[in-house]
């Protein structure tokens, strides 16, 4: 008899997994909360609009999975190279930031203060090291370290706290990817070079580096297709089912139980693989993990991600596709029709505010209408629009849009992730599910290499 496998999520990761899966004739089924799939990467449909959880892209510095990708579509899709920006005390850097554009464009004042700052510092860290106790930096302590305190205050801590909503002192150095750190020092040694040269690109050079693909119907797209590829093989997609609870039987295997539809439904499996959160997925499980998982679950969390869609008239809005912004209620700004006309009608564009918040908070309670009256003074300000200009608001909301890596985030992640692996056939994987910040195409790659871990353990079995 055939293995059959649970794949909880129908997010990029989890439709991953089950496409690899299929493609080897395991017996997949996948169950997804919601009616649409592809999780972040998925398009919600509002009449002539199609609107996007933030502009994404198909990307990848792997040929061979860029290639798997592309092999979705019957059409050549459009390729083109994304521009971004920062809005920093009214001027505009190019961004990612660069050693160069970091000192040259900043104001000669600041920029004295900033390496003044740094030395200073430098020295400092250095005199009181040999009396200070090792310890792992919060992110205050390590910013501080890397960039001078001045550069500290006048950027990292706002940014900081302005995307996360938490004190700086109380997150990890984490909150910031390890291949995106630079220090001032090495700042100034690359002062004339023109980038940064890393074994490693961030997620945001990654995007103004390499070459991007984007669906004429949305991003979304990309997820149907791949659930096409899934039903073909004989997998399984059941969408609008509410996982109640994930119970272990005796003999190794799982049944999962959920609401579809107001109906009870119980799905039997010989493995789970699981996307979900993992303060969603802890709670859920019978028999009950023992109580020091069930705590350390609980200093676990996610940031939520609010997209608001302003319809406005087709125009130039922004200088590049990006714009991130400091001081203001949302984080970044997209101009759509730098992405893709065909999402709006041709006489439109669609301008994509992000803001983020903590589920349940007060920004999280916020209907389209209050969000739009909270930043459109910014955006008549810094001259991006005026108020009368917005003939449609759209507005998306994701509860669980990114791992928030707090200062003692690591051992209790360690703990629930210890617990997993010690229990046989359940597997977490994904940005959700193994609490791990990722680009889609890395969900997509993450999500081939847990079939192919699955797929081993059938065979070993």
């Amino acid at each position: 008899m055939k293995s059959r496998v649970l794949v909880l999520g129908g997010g990029i990761t989890g439709l991953g997994t089950a496409w690899k899966l299929a493609e080897n004739s395991v017996l997949v089924e996948v169950i997804e909360l919601k009616k649409e799939i592809g999780g972040l990467a998925g398009t919600i449909k509002e009449g002539p609009y199609r609107l996007d959880y933030g502009p994404h892209f198909i990307l990848s510095e792997r040929p061979e999975l860029l290639q798997k990708i592309l092999s979705l579509f019957s059409e050549d899709l459009p390729v083109f190279k994304r521009s971004a920006q920062l809005f920093f005390h009214g001027k505009f850097y190019n961004y990612p930031l660069t050693a160069r554009n970091v000192l040259m464009q900043m104001p000669l004042q600041d920029a004295f203060f900033c390496g003044s700052s740094y030395f200073l510092r430098l020295i400092w860290d250095t005199l009181k090291k040999p009396f200070v106790k090792k310890h792992e930096p919060n992110f205050e302590e390590w910013a501080k370290s890397s960039f001078g305190n001045y550069l500290f205050r006048l950027f990292f801590k706002p940014y900081t706290e302005q995307f996360w909503q938490i004190p700086v002192n109380e997150l990890s150095p984490d909150s910031m990817p390890t291949n995106t750190r630079l220090s001032f020092f090495k700042t100034l040694k690359l002062l004339f070079v023109k980038d940064i040269v890393r074994s490693k690109m961030s997620l945001v050079e990654r995007e103004t580096t390499l070459l991007l693909h984007y669906p004429k119907q949305g991003i979304g797209k990309m997820a149907s297709h791949i659930a096409d590829r899934i039903t073909e093989d004989m997998g399984k997609i059941q969408t609008g089912c509410r996982i109640k609870e994930i119970r272990q039987e005796p003999d190794g295997t799982f049944s999962v139980t959920a609401d579809c539809g107001g109906k009870k439904k119980i799905f039997k499996g010989d493995h789970v693989v699981s996307t979900l959160p993992l303060t969603e997925l802890i709670p859920m499980m019978n028999p009950a993990p023992p109580e020091e998982v069930r705590k350390s679950v609980q200093h676990l969390s996610y940031l939520s991600l609010i997209v608001v869609y302003l319809v406005i008239p087709k125009r130039e809005i922004l200088e590049s596709s990006y714009v991130y912004h400091l001081a203001t209620p949302y984080n970044r700004i997209g101009d759509m029709n730098k992405f893709c006309p065909d999402l709006c009608p041709e006489d439109e564009n669609m301008l994509a505010l992000e803001f983020t918040c903590h589920k349940g908070d007060s920004l999280w309670r916020k209907n389209k209408d209050e969000l739009f009256d909270m930043s459109v003074s910014y955006l008549e300000k810094d001259g991006i629009l005026k108020r009368n200009e917005v003939k449609d608001i759209f507005i998306l909301k994701v509860p669980y849009g990114y791992p928030v890596y707090t200062y003692d985030y690591k051992k209790h992640l360690d703990t629930v992730r210890t617990f997993v692996r010690q229990t046989s056939n359940l597997e977490i994987v994904g940005r959700t599910g193994n609490y791990q910040y990722m680009d889609m195409d890395q969900c997509l790659h993450y999500g081939f290499l847990m079939a192919e871990e699955v797929l081993s353990k059938i065979k070993n079995s």
